[in-house]
């Protein structure tokens, strides 16, 4: 070849070079302006084109990183954002492999794209001039919008087949009946209330029908409704009736009611009338109802005067003031105690002369109660106030009585303070009988042996039943006779043990005989420690109930402080057998008082463990009557109550009966067969000795029991 031949040639590669440069450069501007995303990799994973869309949607551009590495590389999800989408499963890898993929949704995120994004991705192998796979190509769409509108769209299709549902149920909730026409008079919607209330299938009847086939008559039920009178009519007219009375009687409505409809006309936007709307409302009960009128007006007559007389008669005494103090009413009763004359005079806020004239006192019946501090006074200033124990003396008790009140605020129809209601009774029998529990525990009417033995027996119970259970092991050991066989079975192969172990069947069991027989001393071992424990200490609590023999001289007994809660848990572990047997379930509410409380410590355990005996027998007295409560139930409550510490132990169990409630502390009574009446009575001379109150509170039989045990503040919390 010539040289001229040789330059033409080069100057003919030098200007194709150009042209595929200027090519190449017009395909790259084509790519990097598309709206989708365009990638294209070798075999290898070379990437040969990543346009700016598809970097953007992936966050990032080509990492040099084999495809395998794709997944973590990328951060390609399945469409719930959570899955990862395995290399190999990618539209761009499966094109490599010579996979046609279309319409793929992925969901991309990774540190460049936190938020990620939604995409539409489809893919399509590459080949050379042979035919032969080289690479692969996909097509990326960023739809996250596309997404968002969809779910968007979603949702309000949602909310508007929900509003529509919502005024569907609305329409035919509503207890109007309501029928619309079109302008042919043609009834065209309806609810399920007008069907019900007319008693016919209202589909496909126009009003000029209505009285024939619905059976609409005057209000005198004799003559049919003109058609032309009918309120649906009218509104197809222009007009506007209102309360039009028809009598509807038919074959479903024999005995027939009366119905009250208004009608409106429908406009169309021209203004012109294209239909009409009725309201139907069955009137038949208000018909009955002003029938019926003045027999509920003597019904009412006498239940007023049946309130006046339950009002006048009742055992409590009630009294009503105004906000101003000034007493608008008061049952007999309080007229007597209060020494309030029945015409009710004027009674100012002078709170001096208010407890000068009435003799107000705190419960110890000798320090006077400030008039703002009585329930009624405290109720007309807005407050309630429950079970305040008061003193009165007055003209009509000279002697004075205890009560106990409680008040309530009354508010006027604007809800403004409008004055009090106070109702009070008369518990100075309770109180009385408190002292005389007092008296009896002064007088040393219990012989401290007896008490004694009572609270040794309870204790006992358990030591034995943990004996009883080690004797039943005992006699009935599995484990011996077992450890007996398998030294039997050595003994006897003594000689030739090692082969026996290796080779003969019954030889390979014995090193998983002897596991399992470890396994199971273990286990029974175990148990015996527990029993032991439980043994050991109920041991040490019999010898601690002997050793409290001298405490029962009360004023001589060491107090100290206690945990509580403590206390209350030590008390329960006695006699938890017999909680888990009944399966009864404790609650120990203390979190609003004191954690500590000072006191004679081993006599109040024992109280508490004669309390918990009494609930579990009330308990299983409830069982054995044959009613039931729904959960048994052991509830300890602490609380401050003014200058009280206050403890409730309540039970779900049978009750006190009303005739039973003055007797309950007292000693020797006792409702069951084989009780001796000393528990609660110990239980109580050791808090009244205390300078405690004790009470017993109950509904009846059947309705449980609260065991309440006050001590001043000042003395379970005199170290603080």
């Amino acid at each position: 070849m010539s040289i001229e031949e040789l330059k033409r040639e080069n100057a003919a590669l030098k200007a194709t070079n150009l042209k595929l440069q200027n090519q190449v450069r017009l395909m790259q501007t084509i790519f990097d302006s598309l709206s989708e995303g365009v990638v294209a990799t070798l075999l290898d994973g070379e990437f040969l084109i990543a346009n700016p869309v598809a970097r953007e949607i992936a966050g990032m551009g080509p990492t040099g990183e084999s495809p395998e590495k794709w997944d973590e590389i990328y951060g390609a999800f399945y469409p719930d954002k959570t899955t990862l989408v395995p290399s190999t499963e990618l539209p761009l890898y499966k094109a490599m492999q010579g996979e046609v993929t279309n319409d793929v949704k992925l969901f991309i995120r990774n540190k460049n794209r936190p938020e990620g994004v939604f995409y539409n991705v489809s893919g399509r192998p590459l080949f050379d001039e042979t035919g032969d796979v080289i690479g692969g190509v996909i097509a990326m769409r960023n739809i996250t919008e596309l997404e968002r509108v969809t779910e968007q769209l979603q949702t309000t299709v949602e909310e508007l087949r929900a509003q529509n549902e919502l005024m569907n149920a609305i329409f035919n909730a509503i207890s109007d009946g309501i029928i619309v026409a079109d302008k042919e008079g043609r009834y065209t919607l309806f609810n399920e209330r007008a069907g019900n209330v007319v008693g016919q299938e209202i589909g496909n009847i126009y009003t000029t029908e209505a009285p024939e086939r619905l059976g609409l008559f005057q209000p005198d039920m004799q003559e049919v409704f003109p058609v032309d009178e009918l309120p649906l009519v009218r509104a197809l007219r222009g007009e506007k009736p209102n309360d039009v009375e028809i009598w509807v009687r038919n074959s479903q409505l024999p005995d027939g009611l009366d119905v009250n409809i208004s009608a409106r006309p429908i406009y169309d936007k021209n203004g012109a009338v294209s239909g009409g709307v009725a309201i139907i409302r069955d009137i038949t009960a208000v018909k009955a109802a002003e029938t019926q009128l003045i027999a509920i007006n003597d019904q009412l007559m006498a239940q007023t005067q049946l309130f006046q007389s339950v009002f006048n008669n009742i055992s409590d005494g009630v009294i009503v003031a105004d906000e101003t103090g000034r007493i608008i009413m008061a049952n007999p009763y309080a007229m007597q105690v209060m020494g309030v004359s029945p015409d009710l005079p004027e009674v100012t806020m002078d709170f001096d002369e208010w407890r000068e004239e009435y003799g107000f006192f705190y419960s110890d019946a000798v320090t006077p109660l400030p008039v703002d501090e009585l329930p009624l006074m405290v109720a007309i200033q807005g407050k309630f106030v429950d079970d305040v124990e008061m003193f009165i003396k007055g003209p009509e008790v000279p002697d004075g009585i205890h009560i106990s009140t409680s008040s309530r605020p009354l508010q006027d129809s604007d809800g403004n303070w409008a004055g009090g209601v106070a109702v009070f009774r008369d518990i100075t029998d309770r109180i009385k009988r408190e002292e005389a529990l007092a008296r009896a525990f002064a007088q040393g009417r219990l012989e401290i042996i007896d008490t004694i033995l009572h609270n040794i027996g309870n204790a006992i119970n358990s030591v034995a039943v943990g004996i009883d259970t080690i004797h039943h092991q005992l006699t009935n050991d599995q484990l011996t006779s077992r450890l007996n066989a398998l030294a039997n079975a050595i003994e006897h192969h003594q000689d030739n043990f090692s082969d026996y172990v290796k080779n003969d069947p019954q030889g390979q069991k014995v090193l998983p005989f002897i596991l399992t027989l470890s396994d199971d001393y273990n286990v029974v071992s175990r148990e015996w420690k527990q029993i032991v424990q439980r043994i050991r200490d109920r041991t040490r609590h019999i010898v601690d109930i002997i050793r409290t023999q001298d405490s029962y001289n009360i004023t001589s007994g060491t107090r100290k402080d206690i945990n509580l809660t403590a206390a209350i848990s030590d008390a329960l572990k006695i006699l938890q057998d017999s909680i888990d047997r009944r399966d009864i379930h404790i609650e120990i509410d203390a979190d609003t008082v004191p954690k500590e409380i000072r006191i004679q410590e081993s006599q109040f355990h024992q109280t508490l463990v004669n309390i918990i005996k009494n609930a579990i027998e009330a308990i299983d007295a409830l069982a054995e009557s044959g009613e039931h409560s729904k959960i048994p139930r052991i509830q300890f409550r602490a609380t401050i109550n003014g200058d009280f510490f206050c403890l409730d132990v309540t039970d779900s169990g049978i009750g006190i009966a009303p005739e039973h409630m003055d007797k309950i502390f007292s000693a020797g009574f006792t409702t069951k067969a084989q009780g001796n009446g000393l528990g609660l009575h110990s239980s109580a001379n050791f808090v009244i000795g205390s300078g405690g109150r004790i009470q017993a509170l109950s509904e009846g039989k059947g309705k449980g029991t609260t065991i309440r045990i006050m001590f001043q503040c000042s003395s379970v919390y005199e170290h603080r």
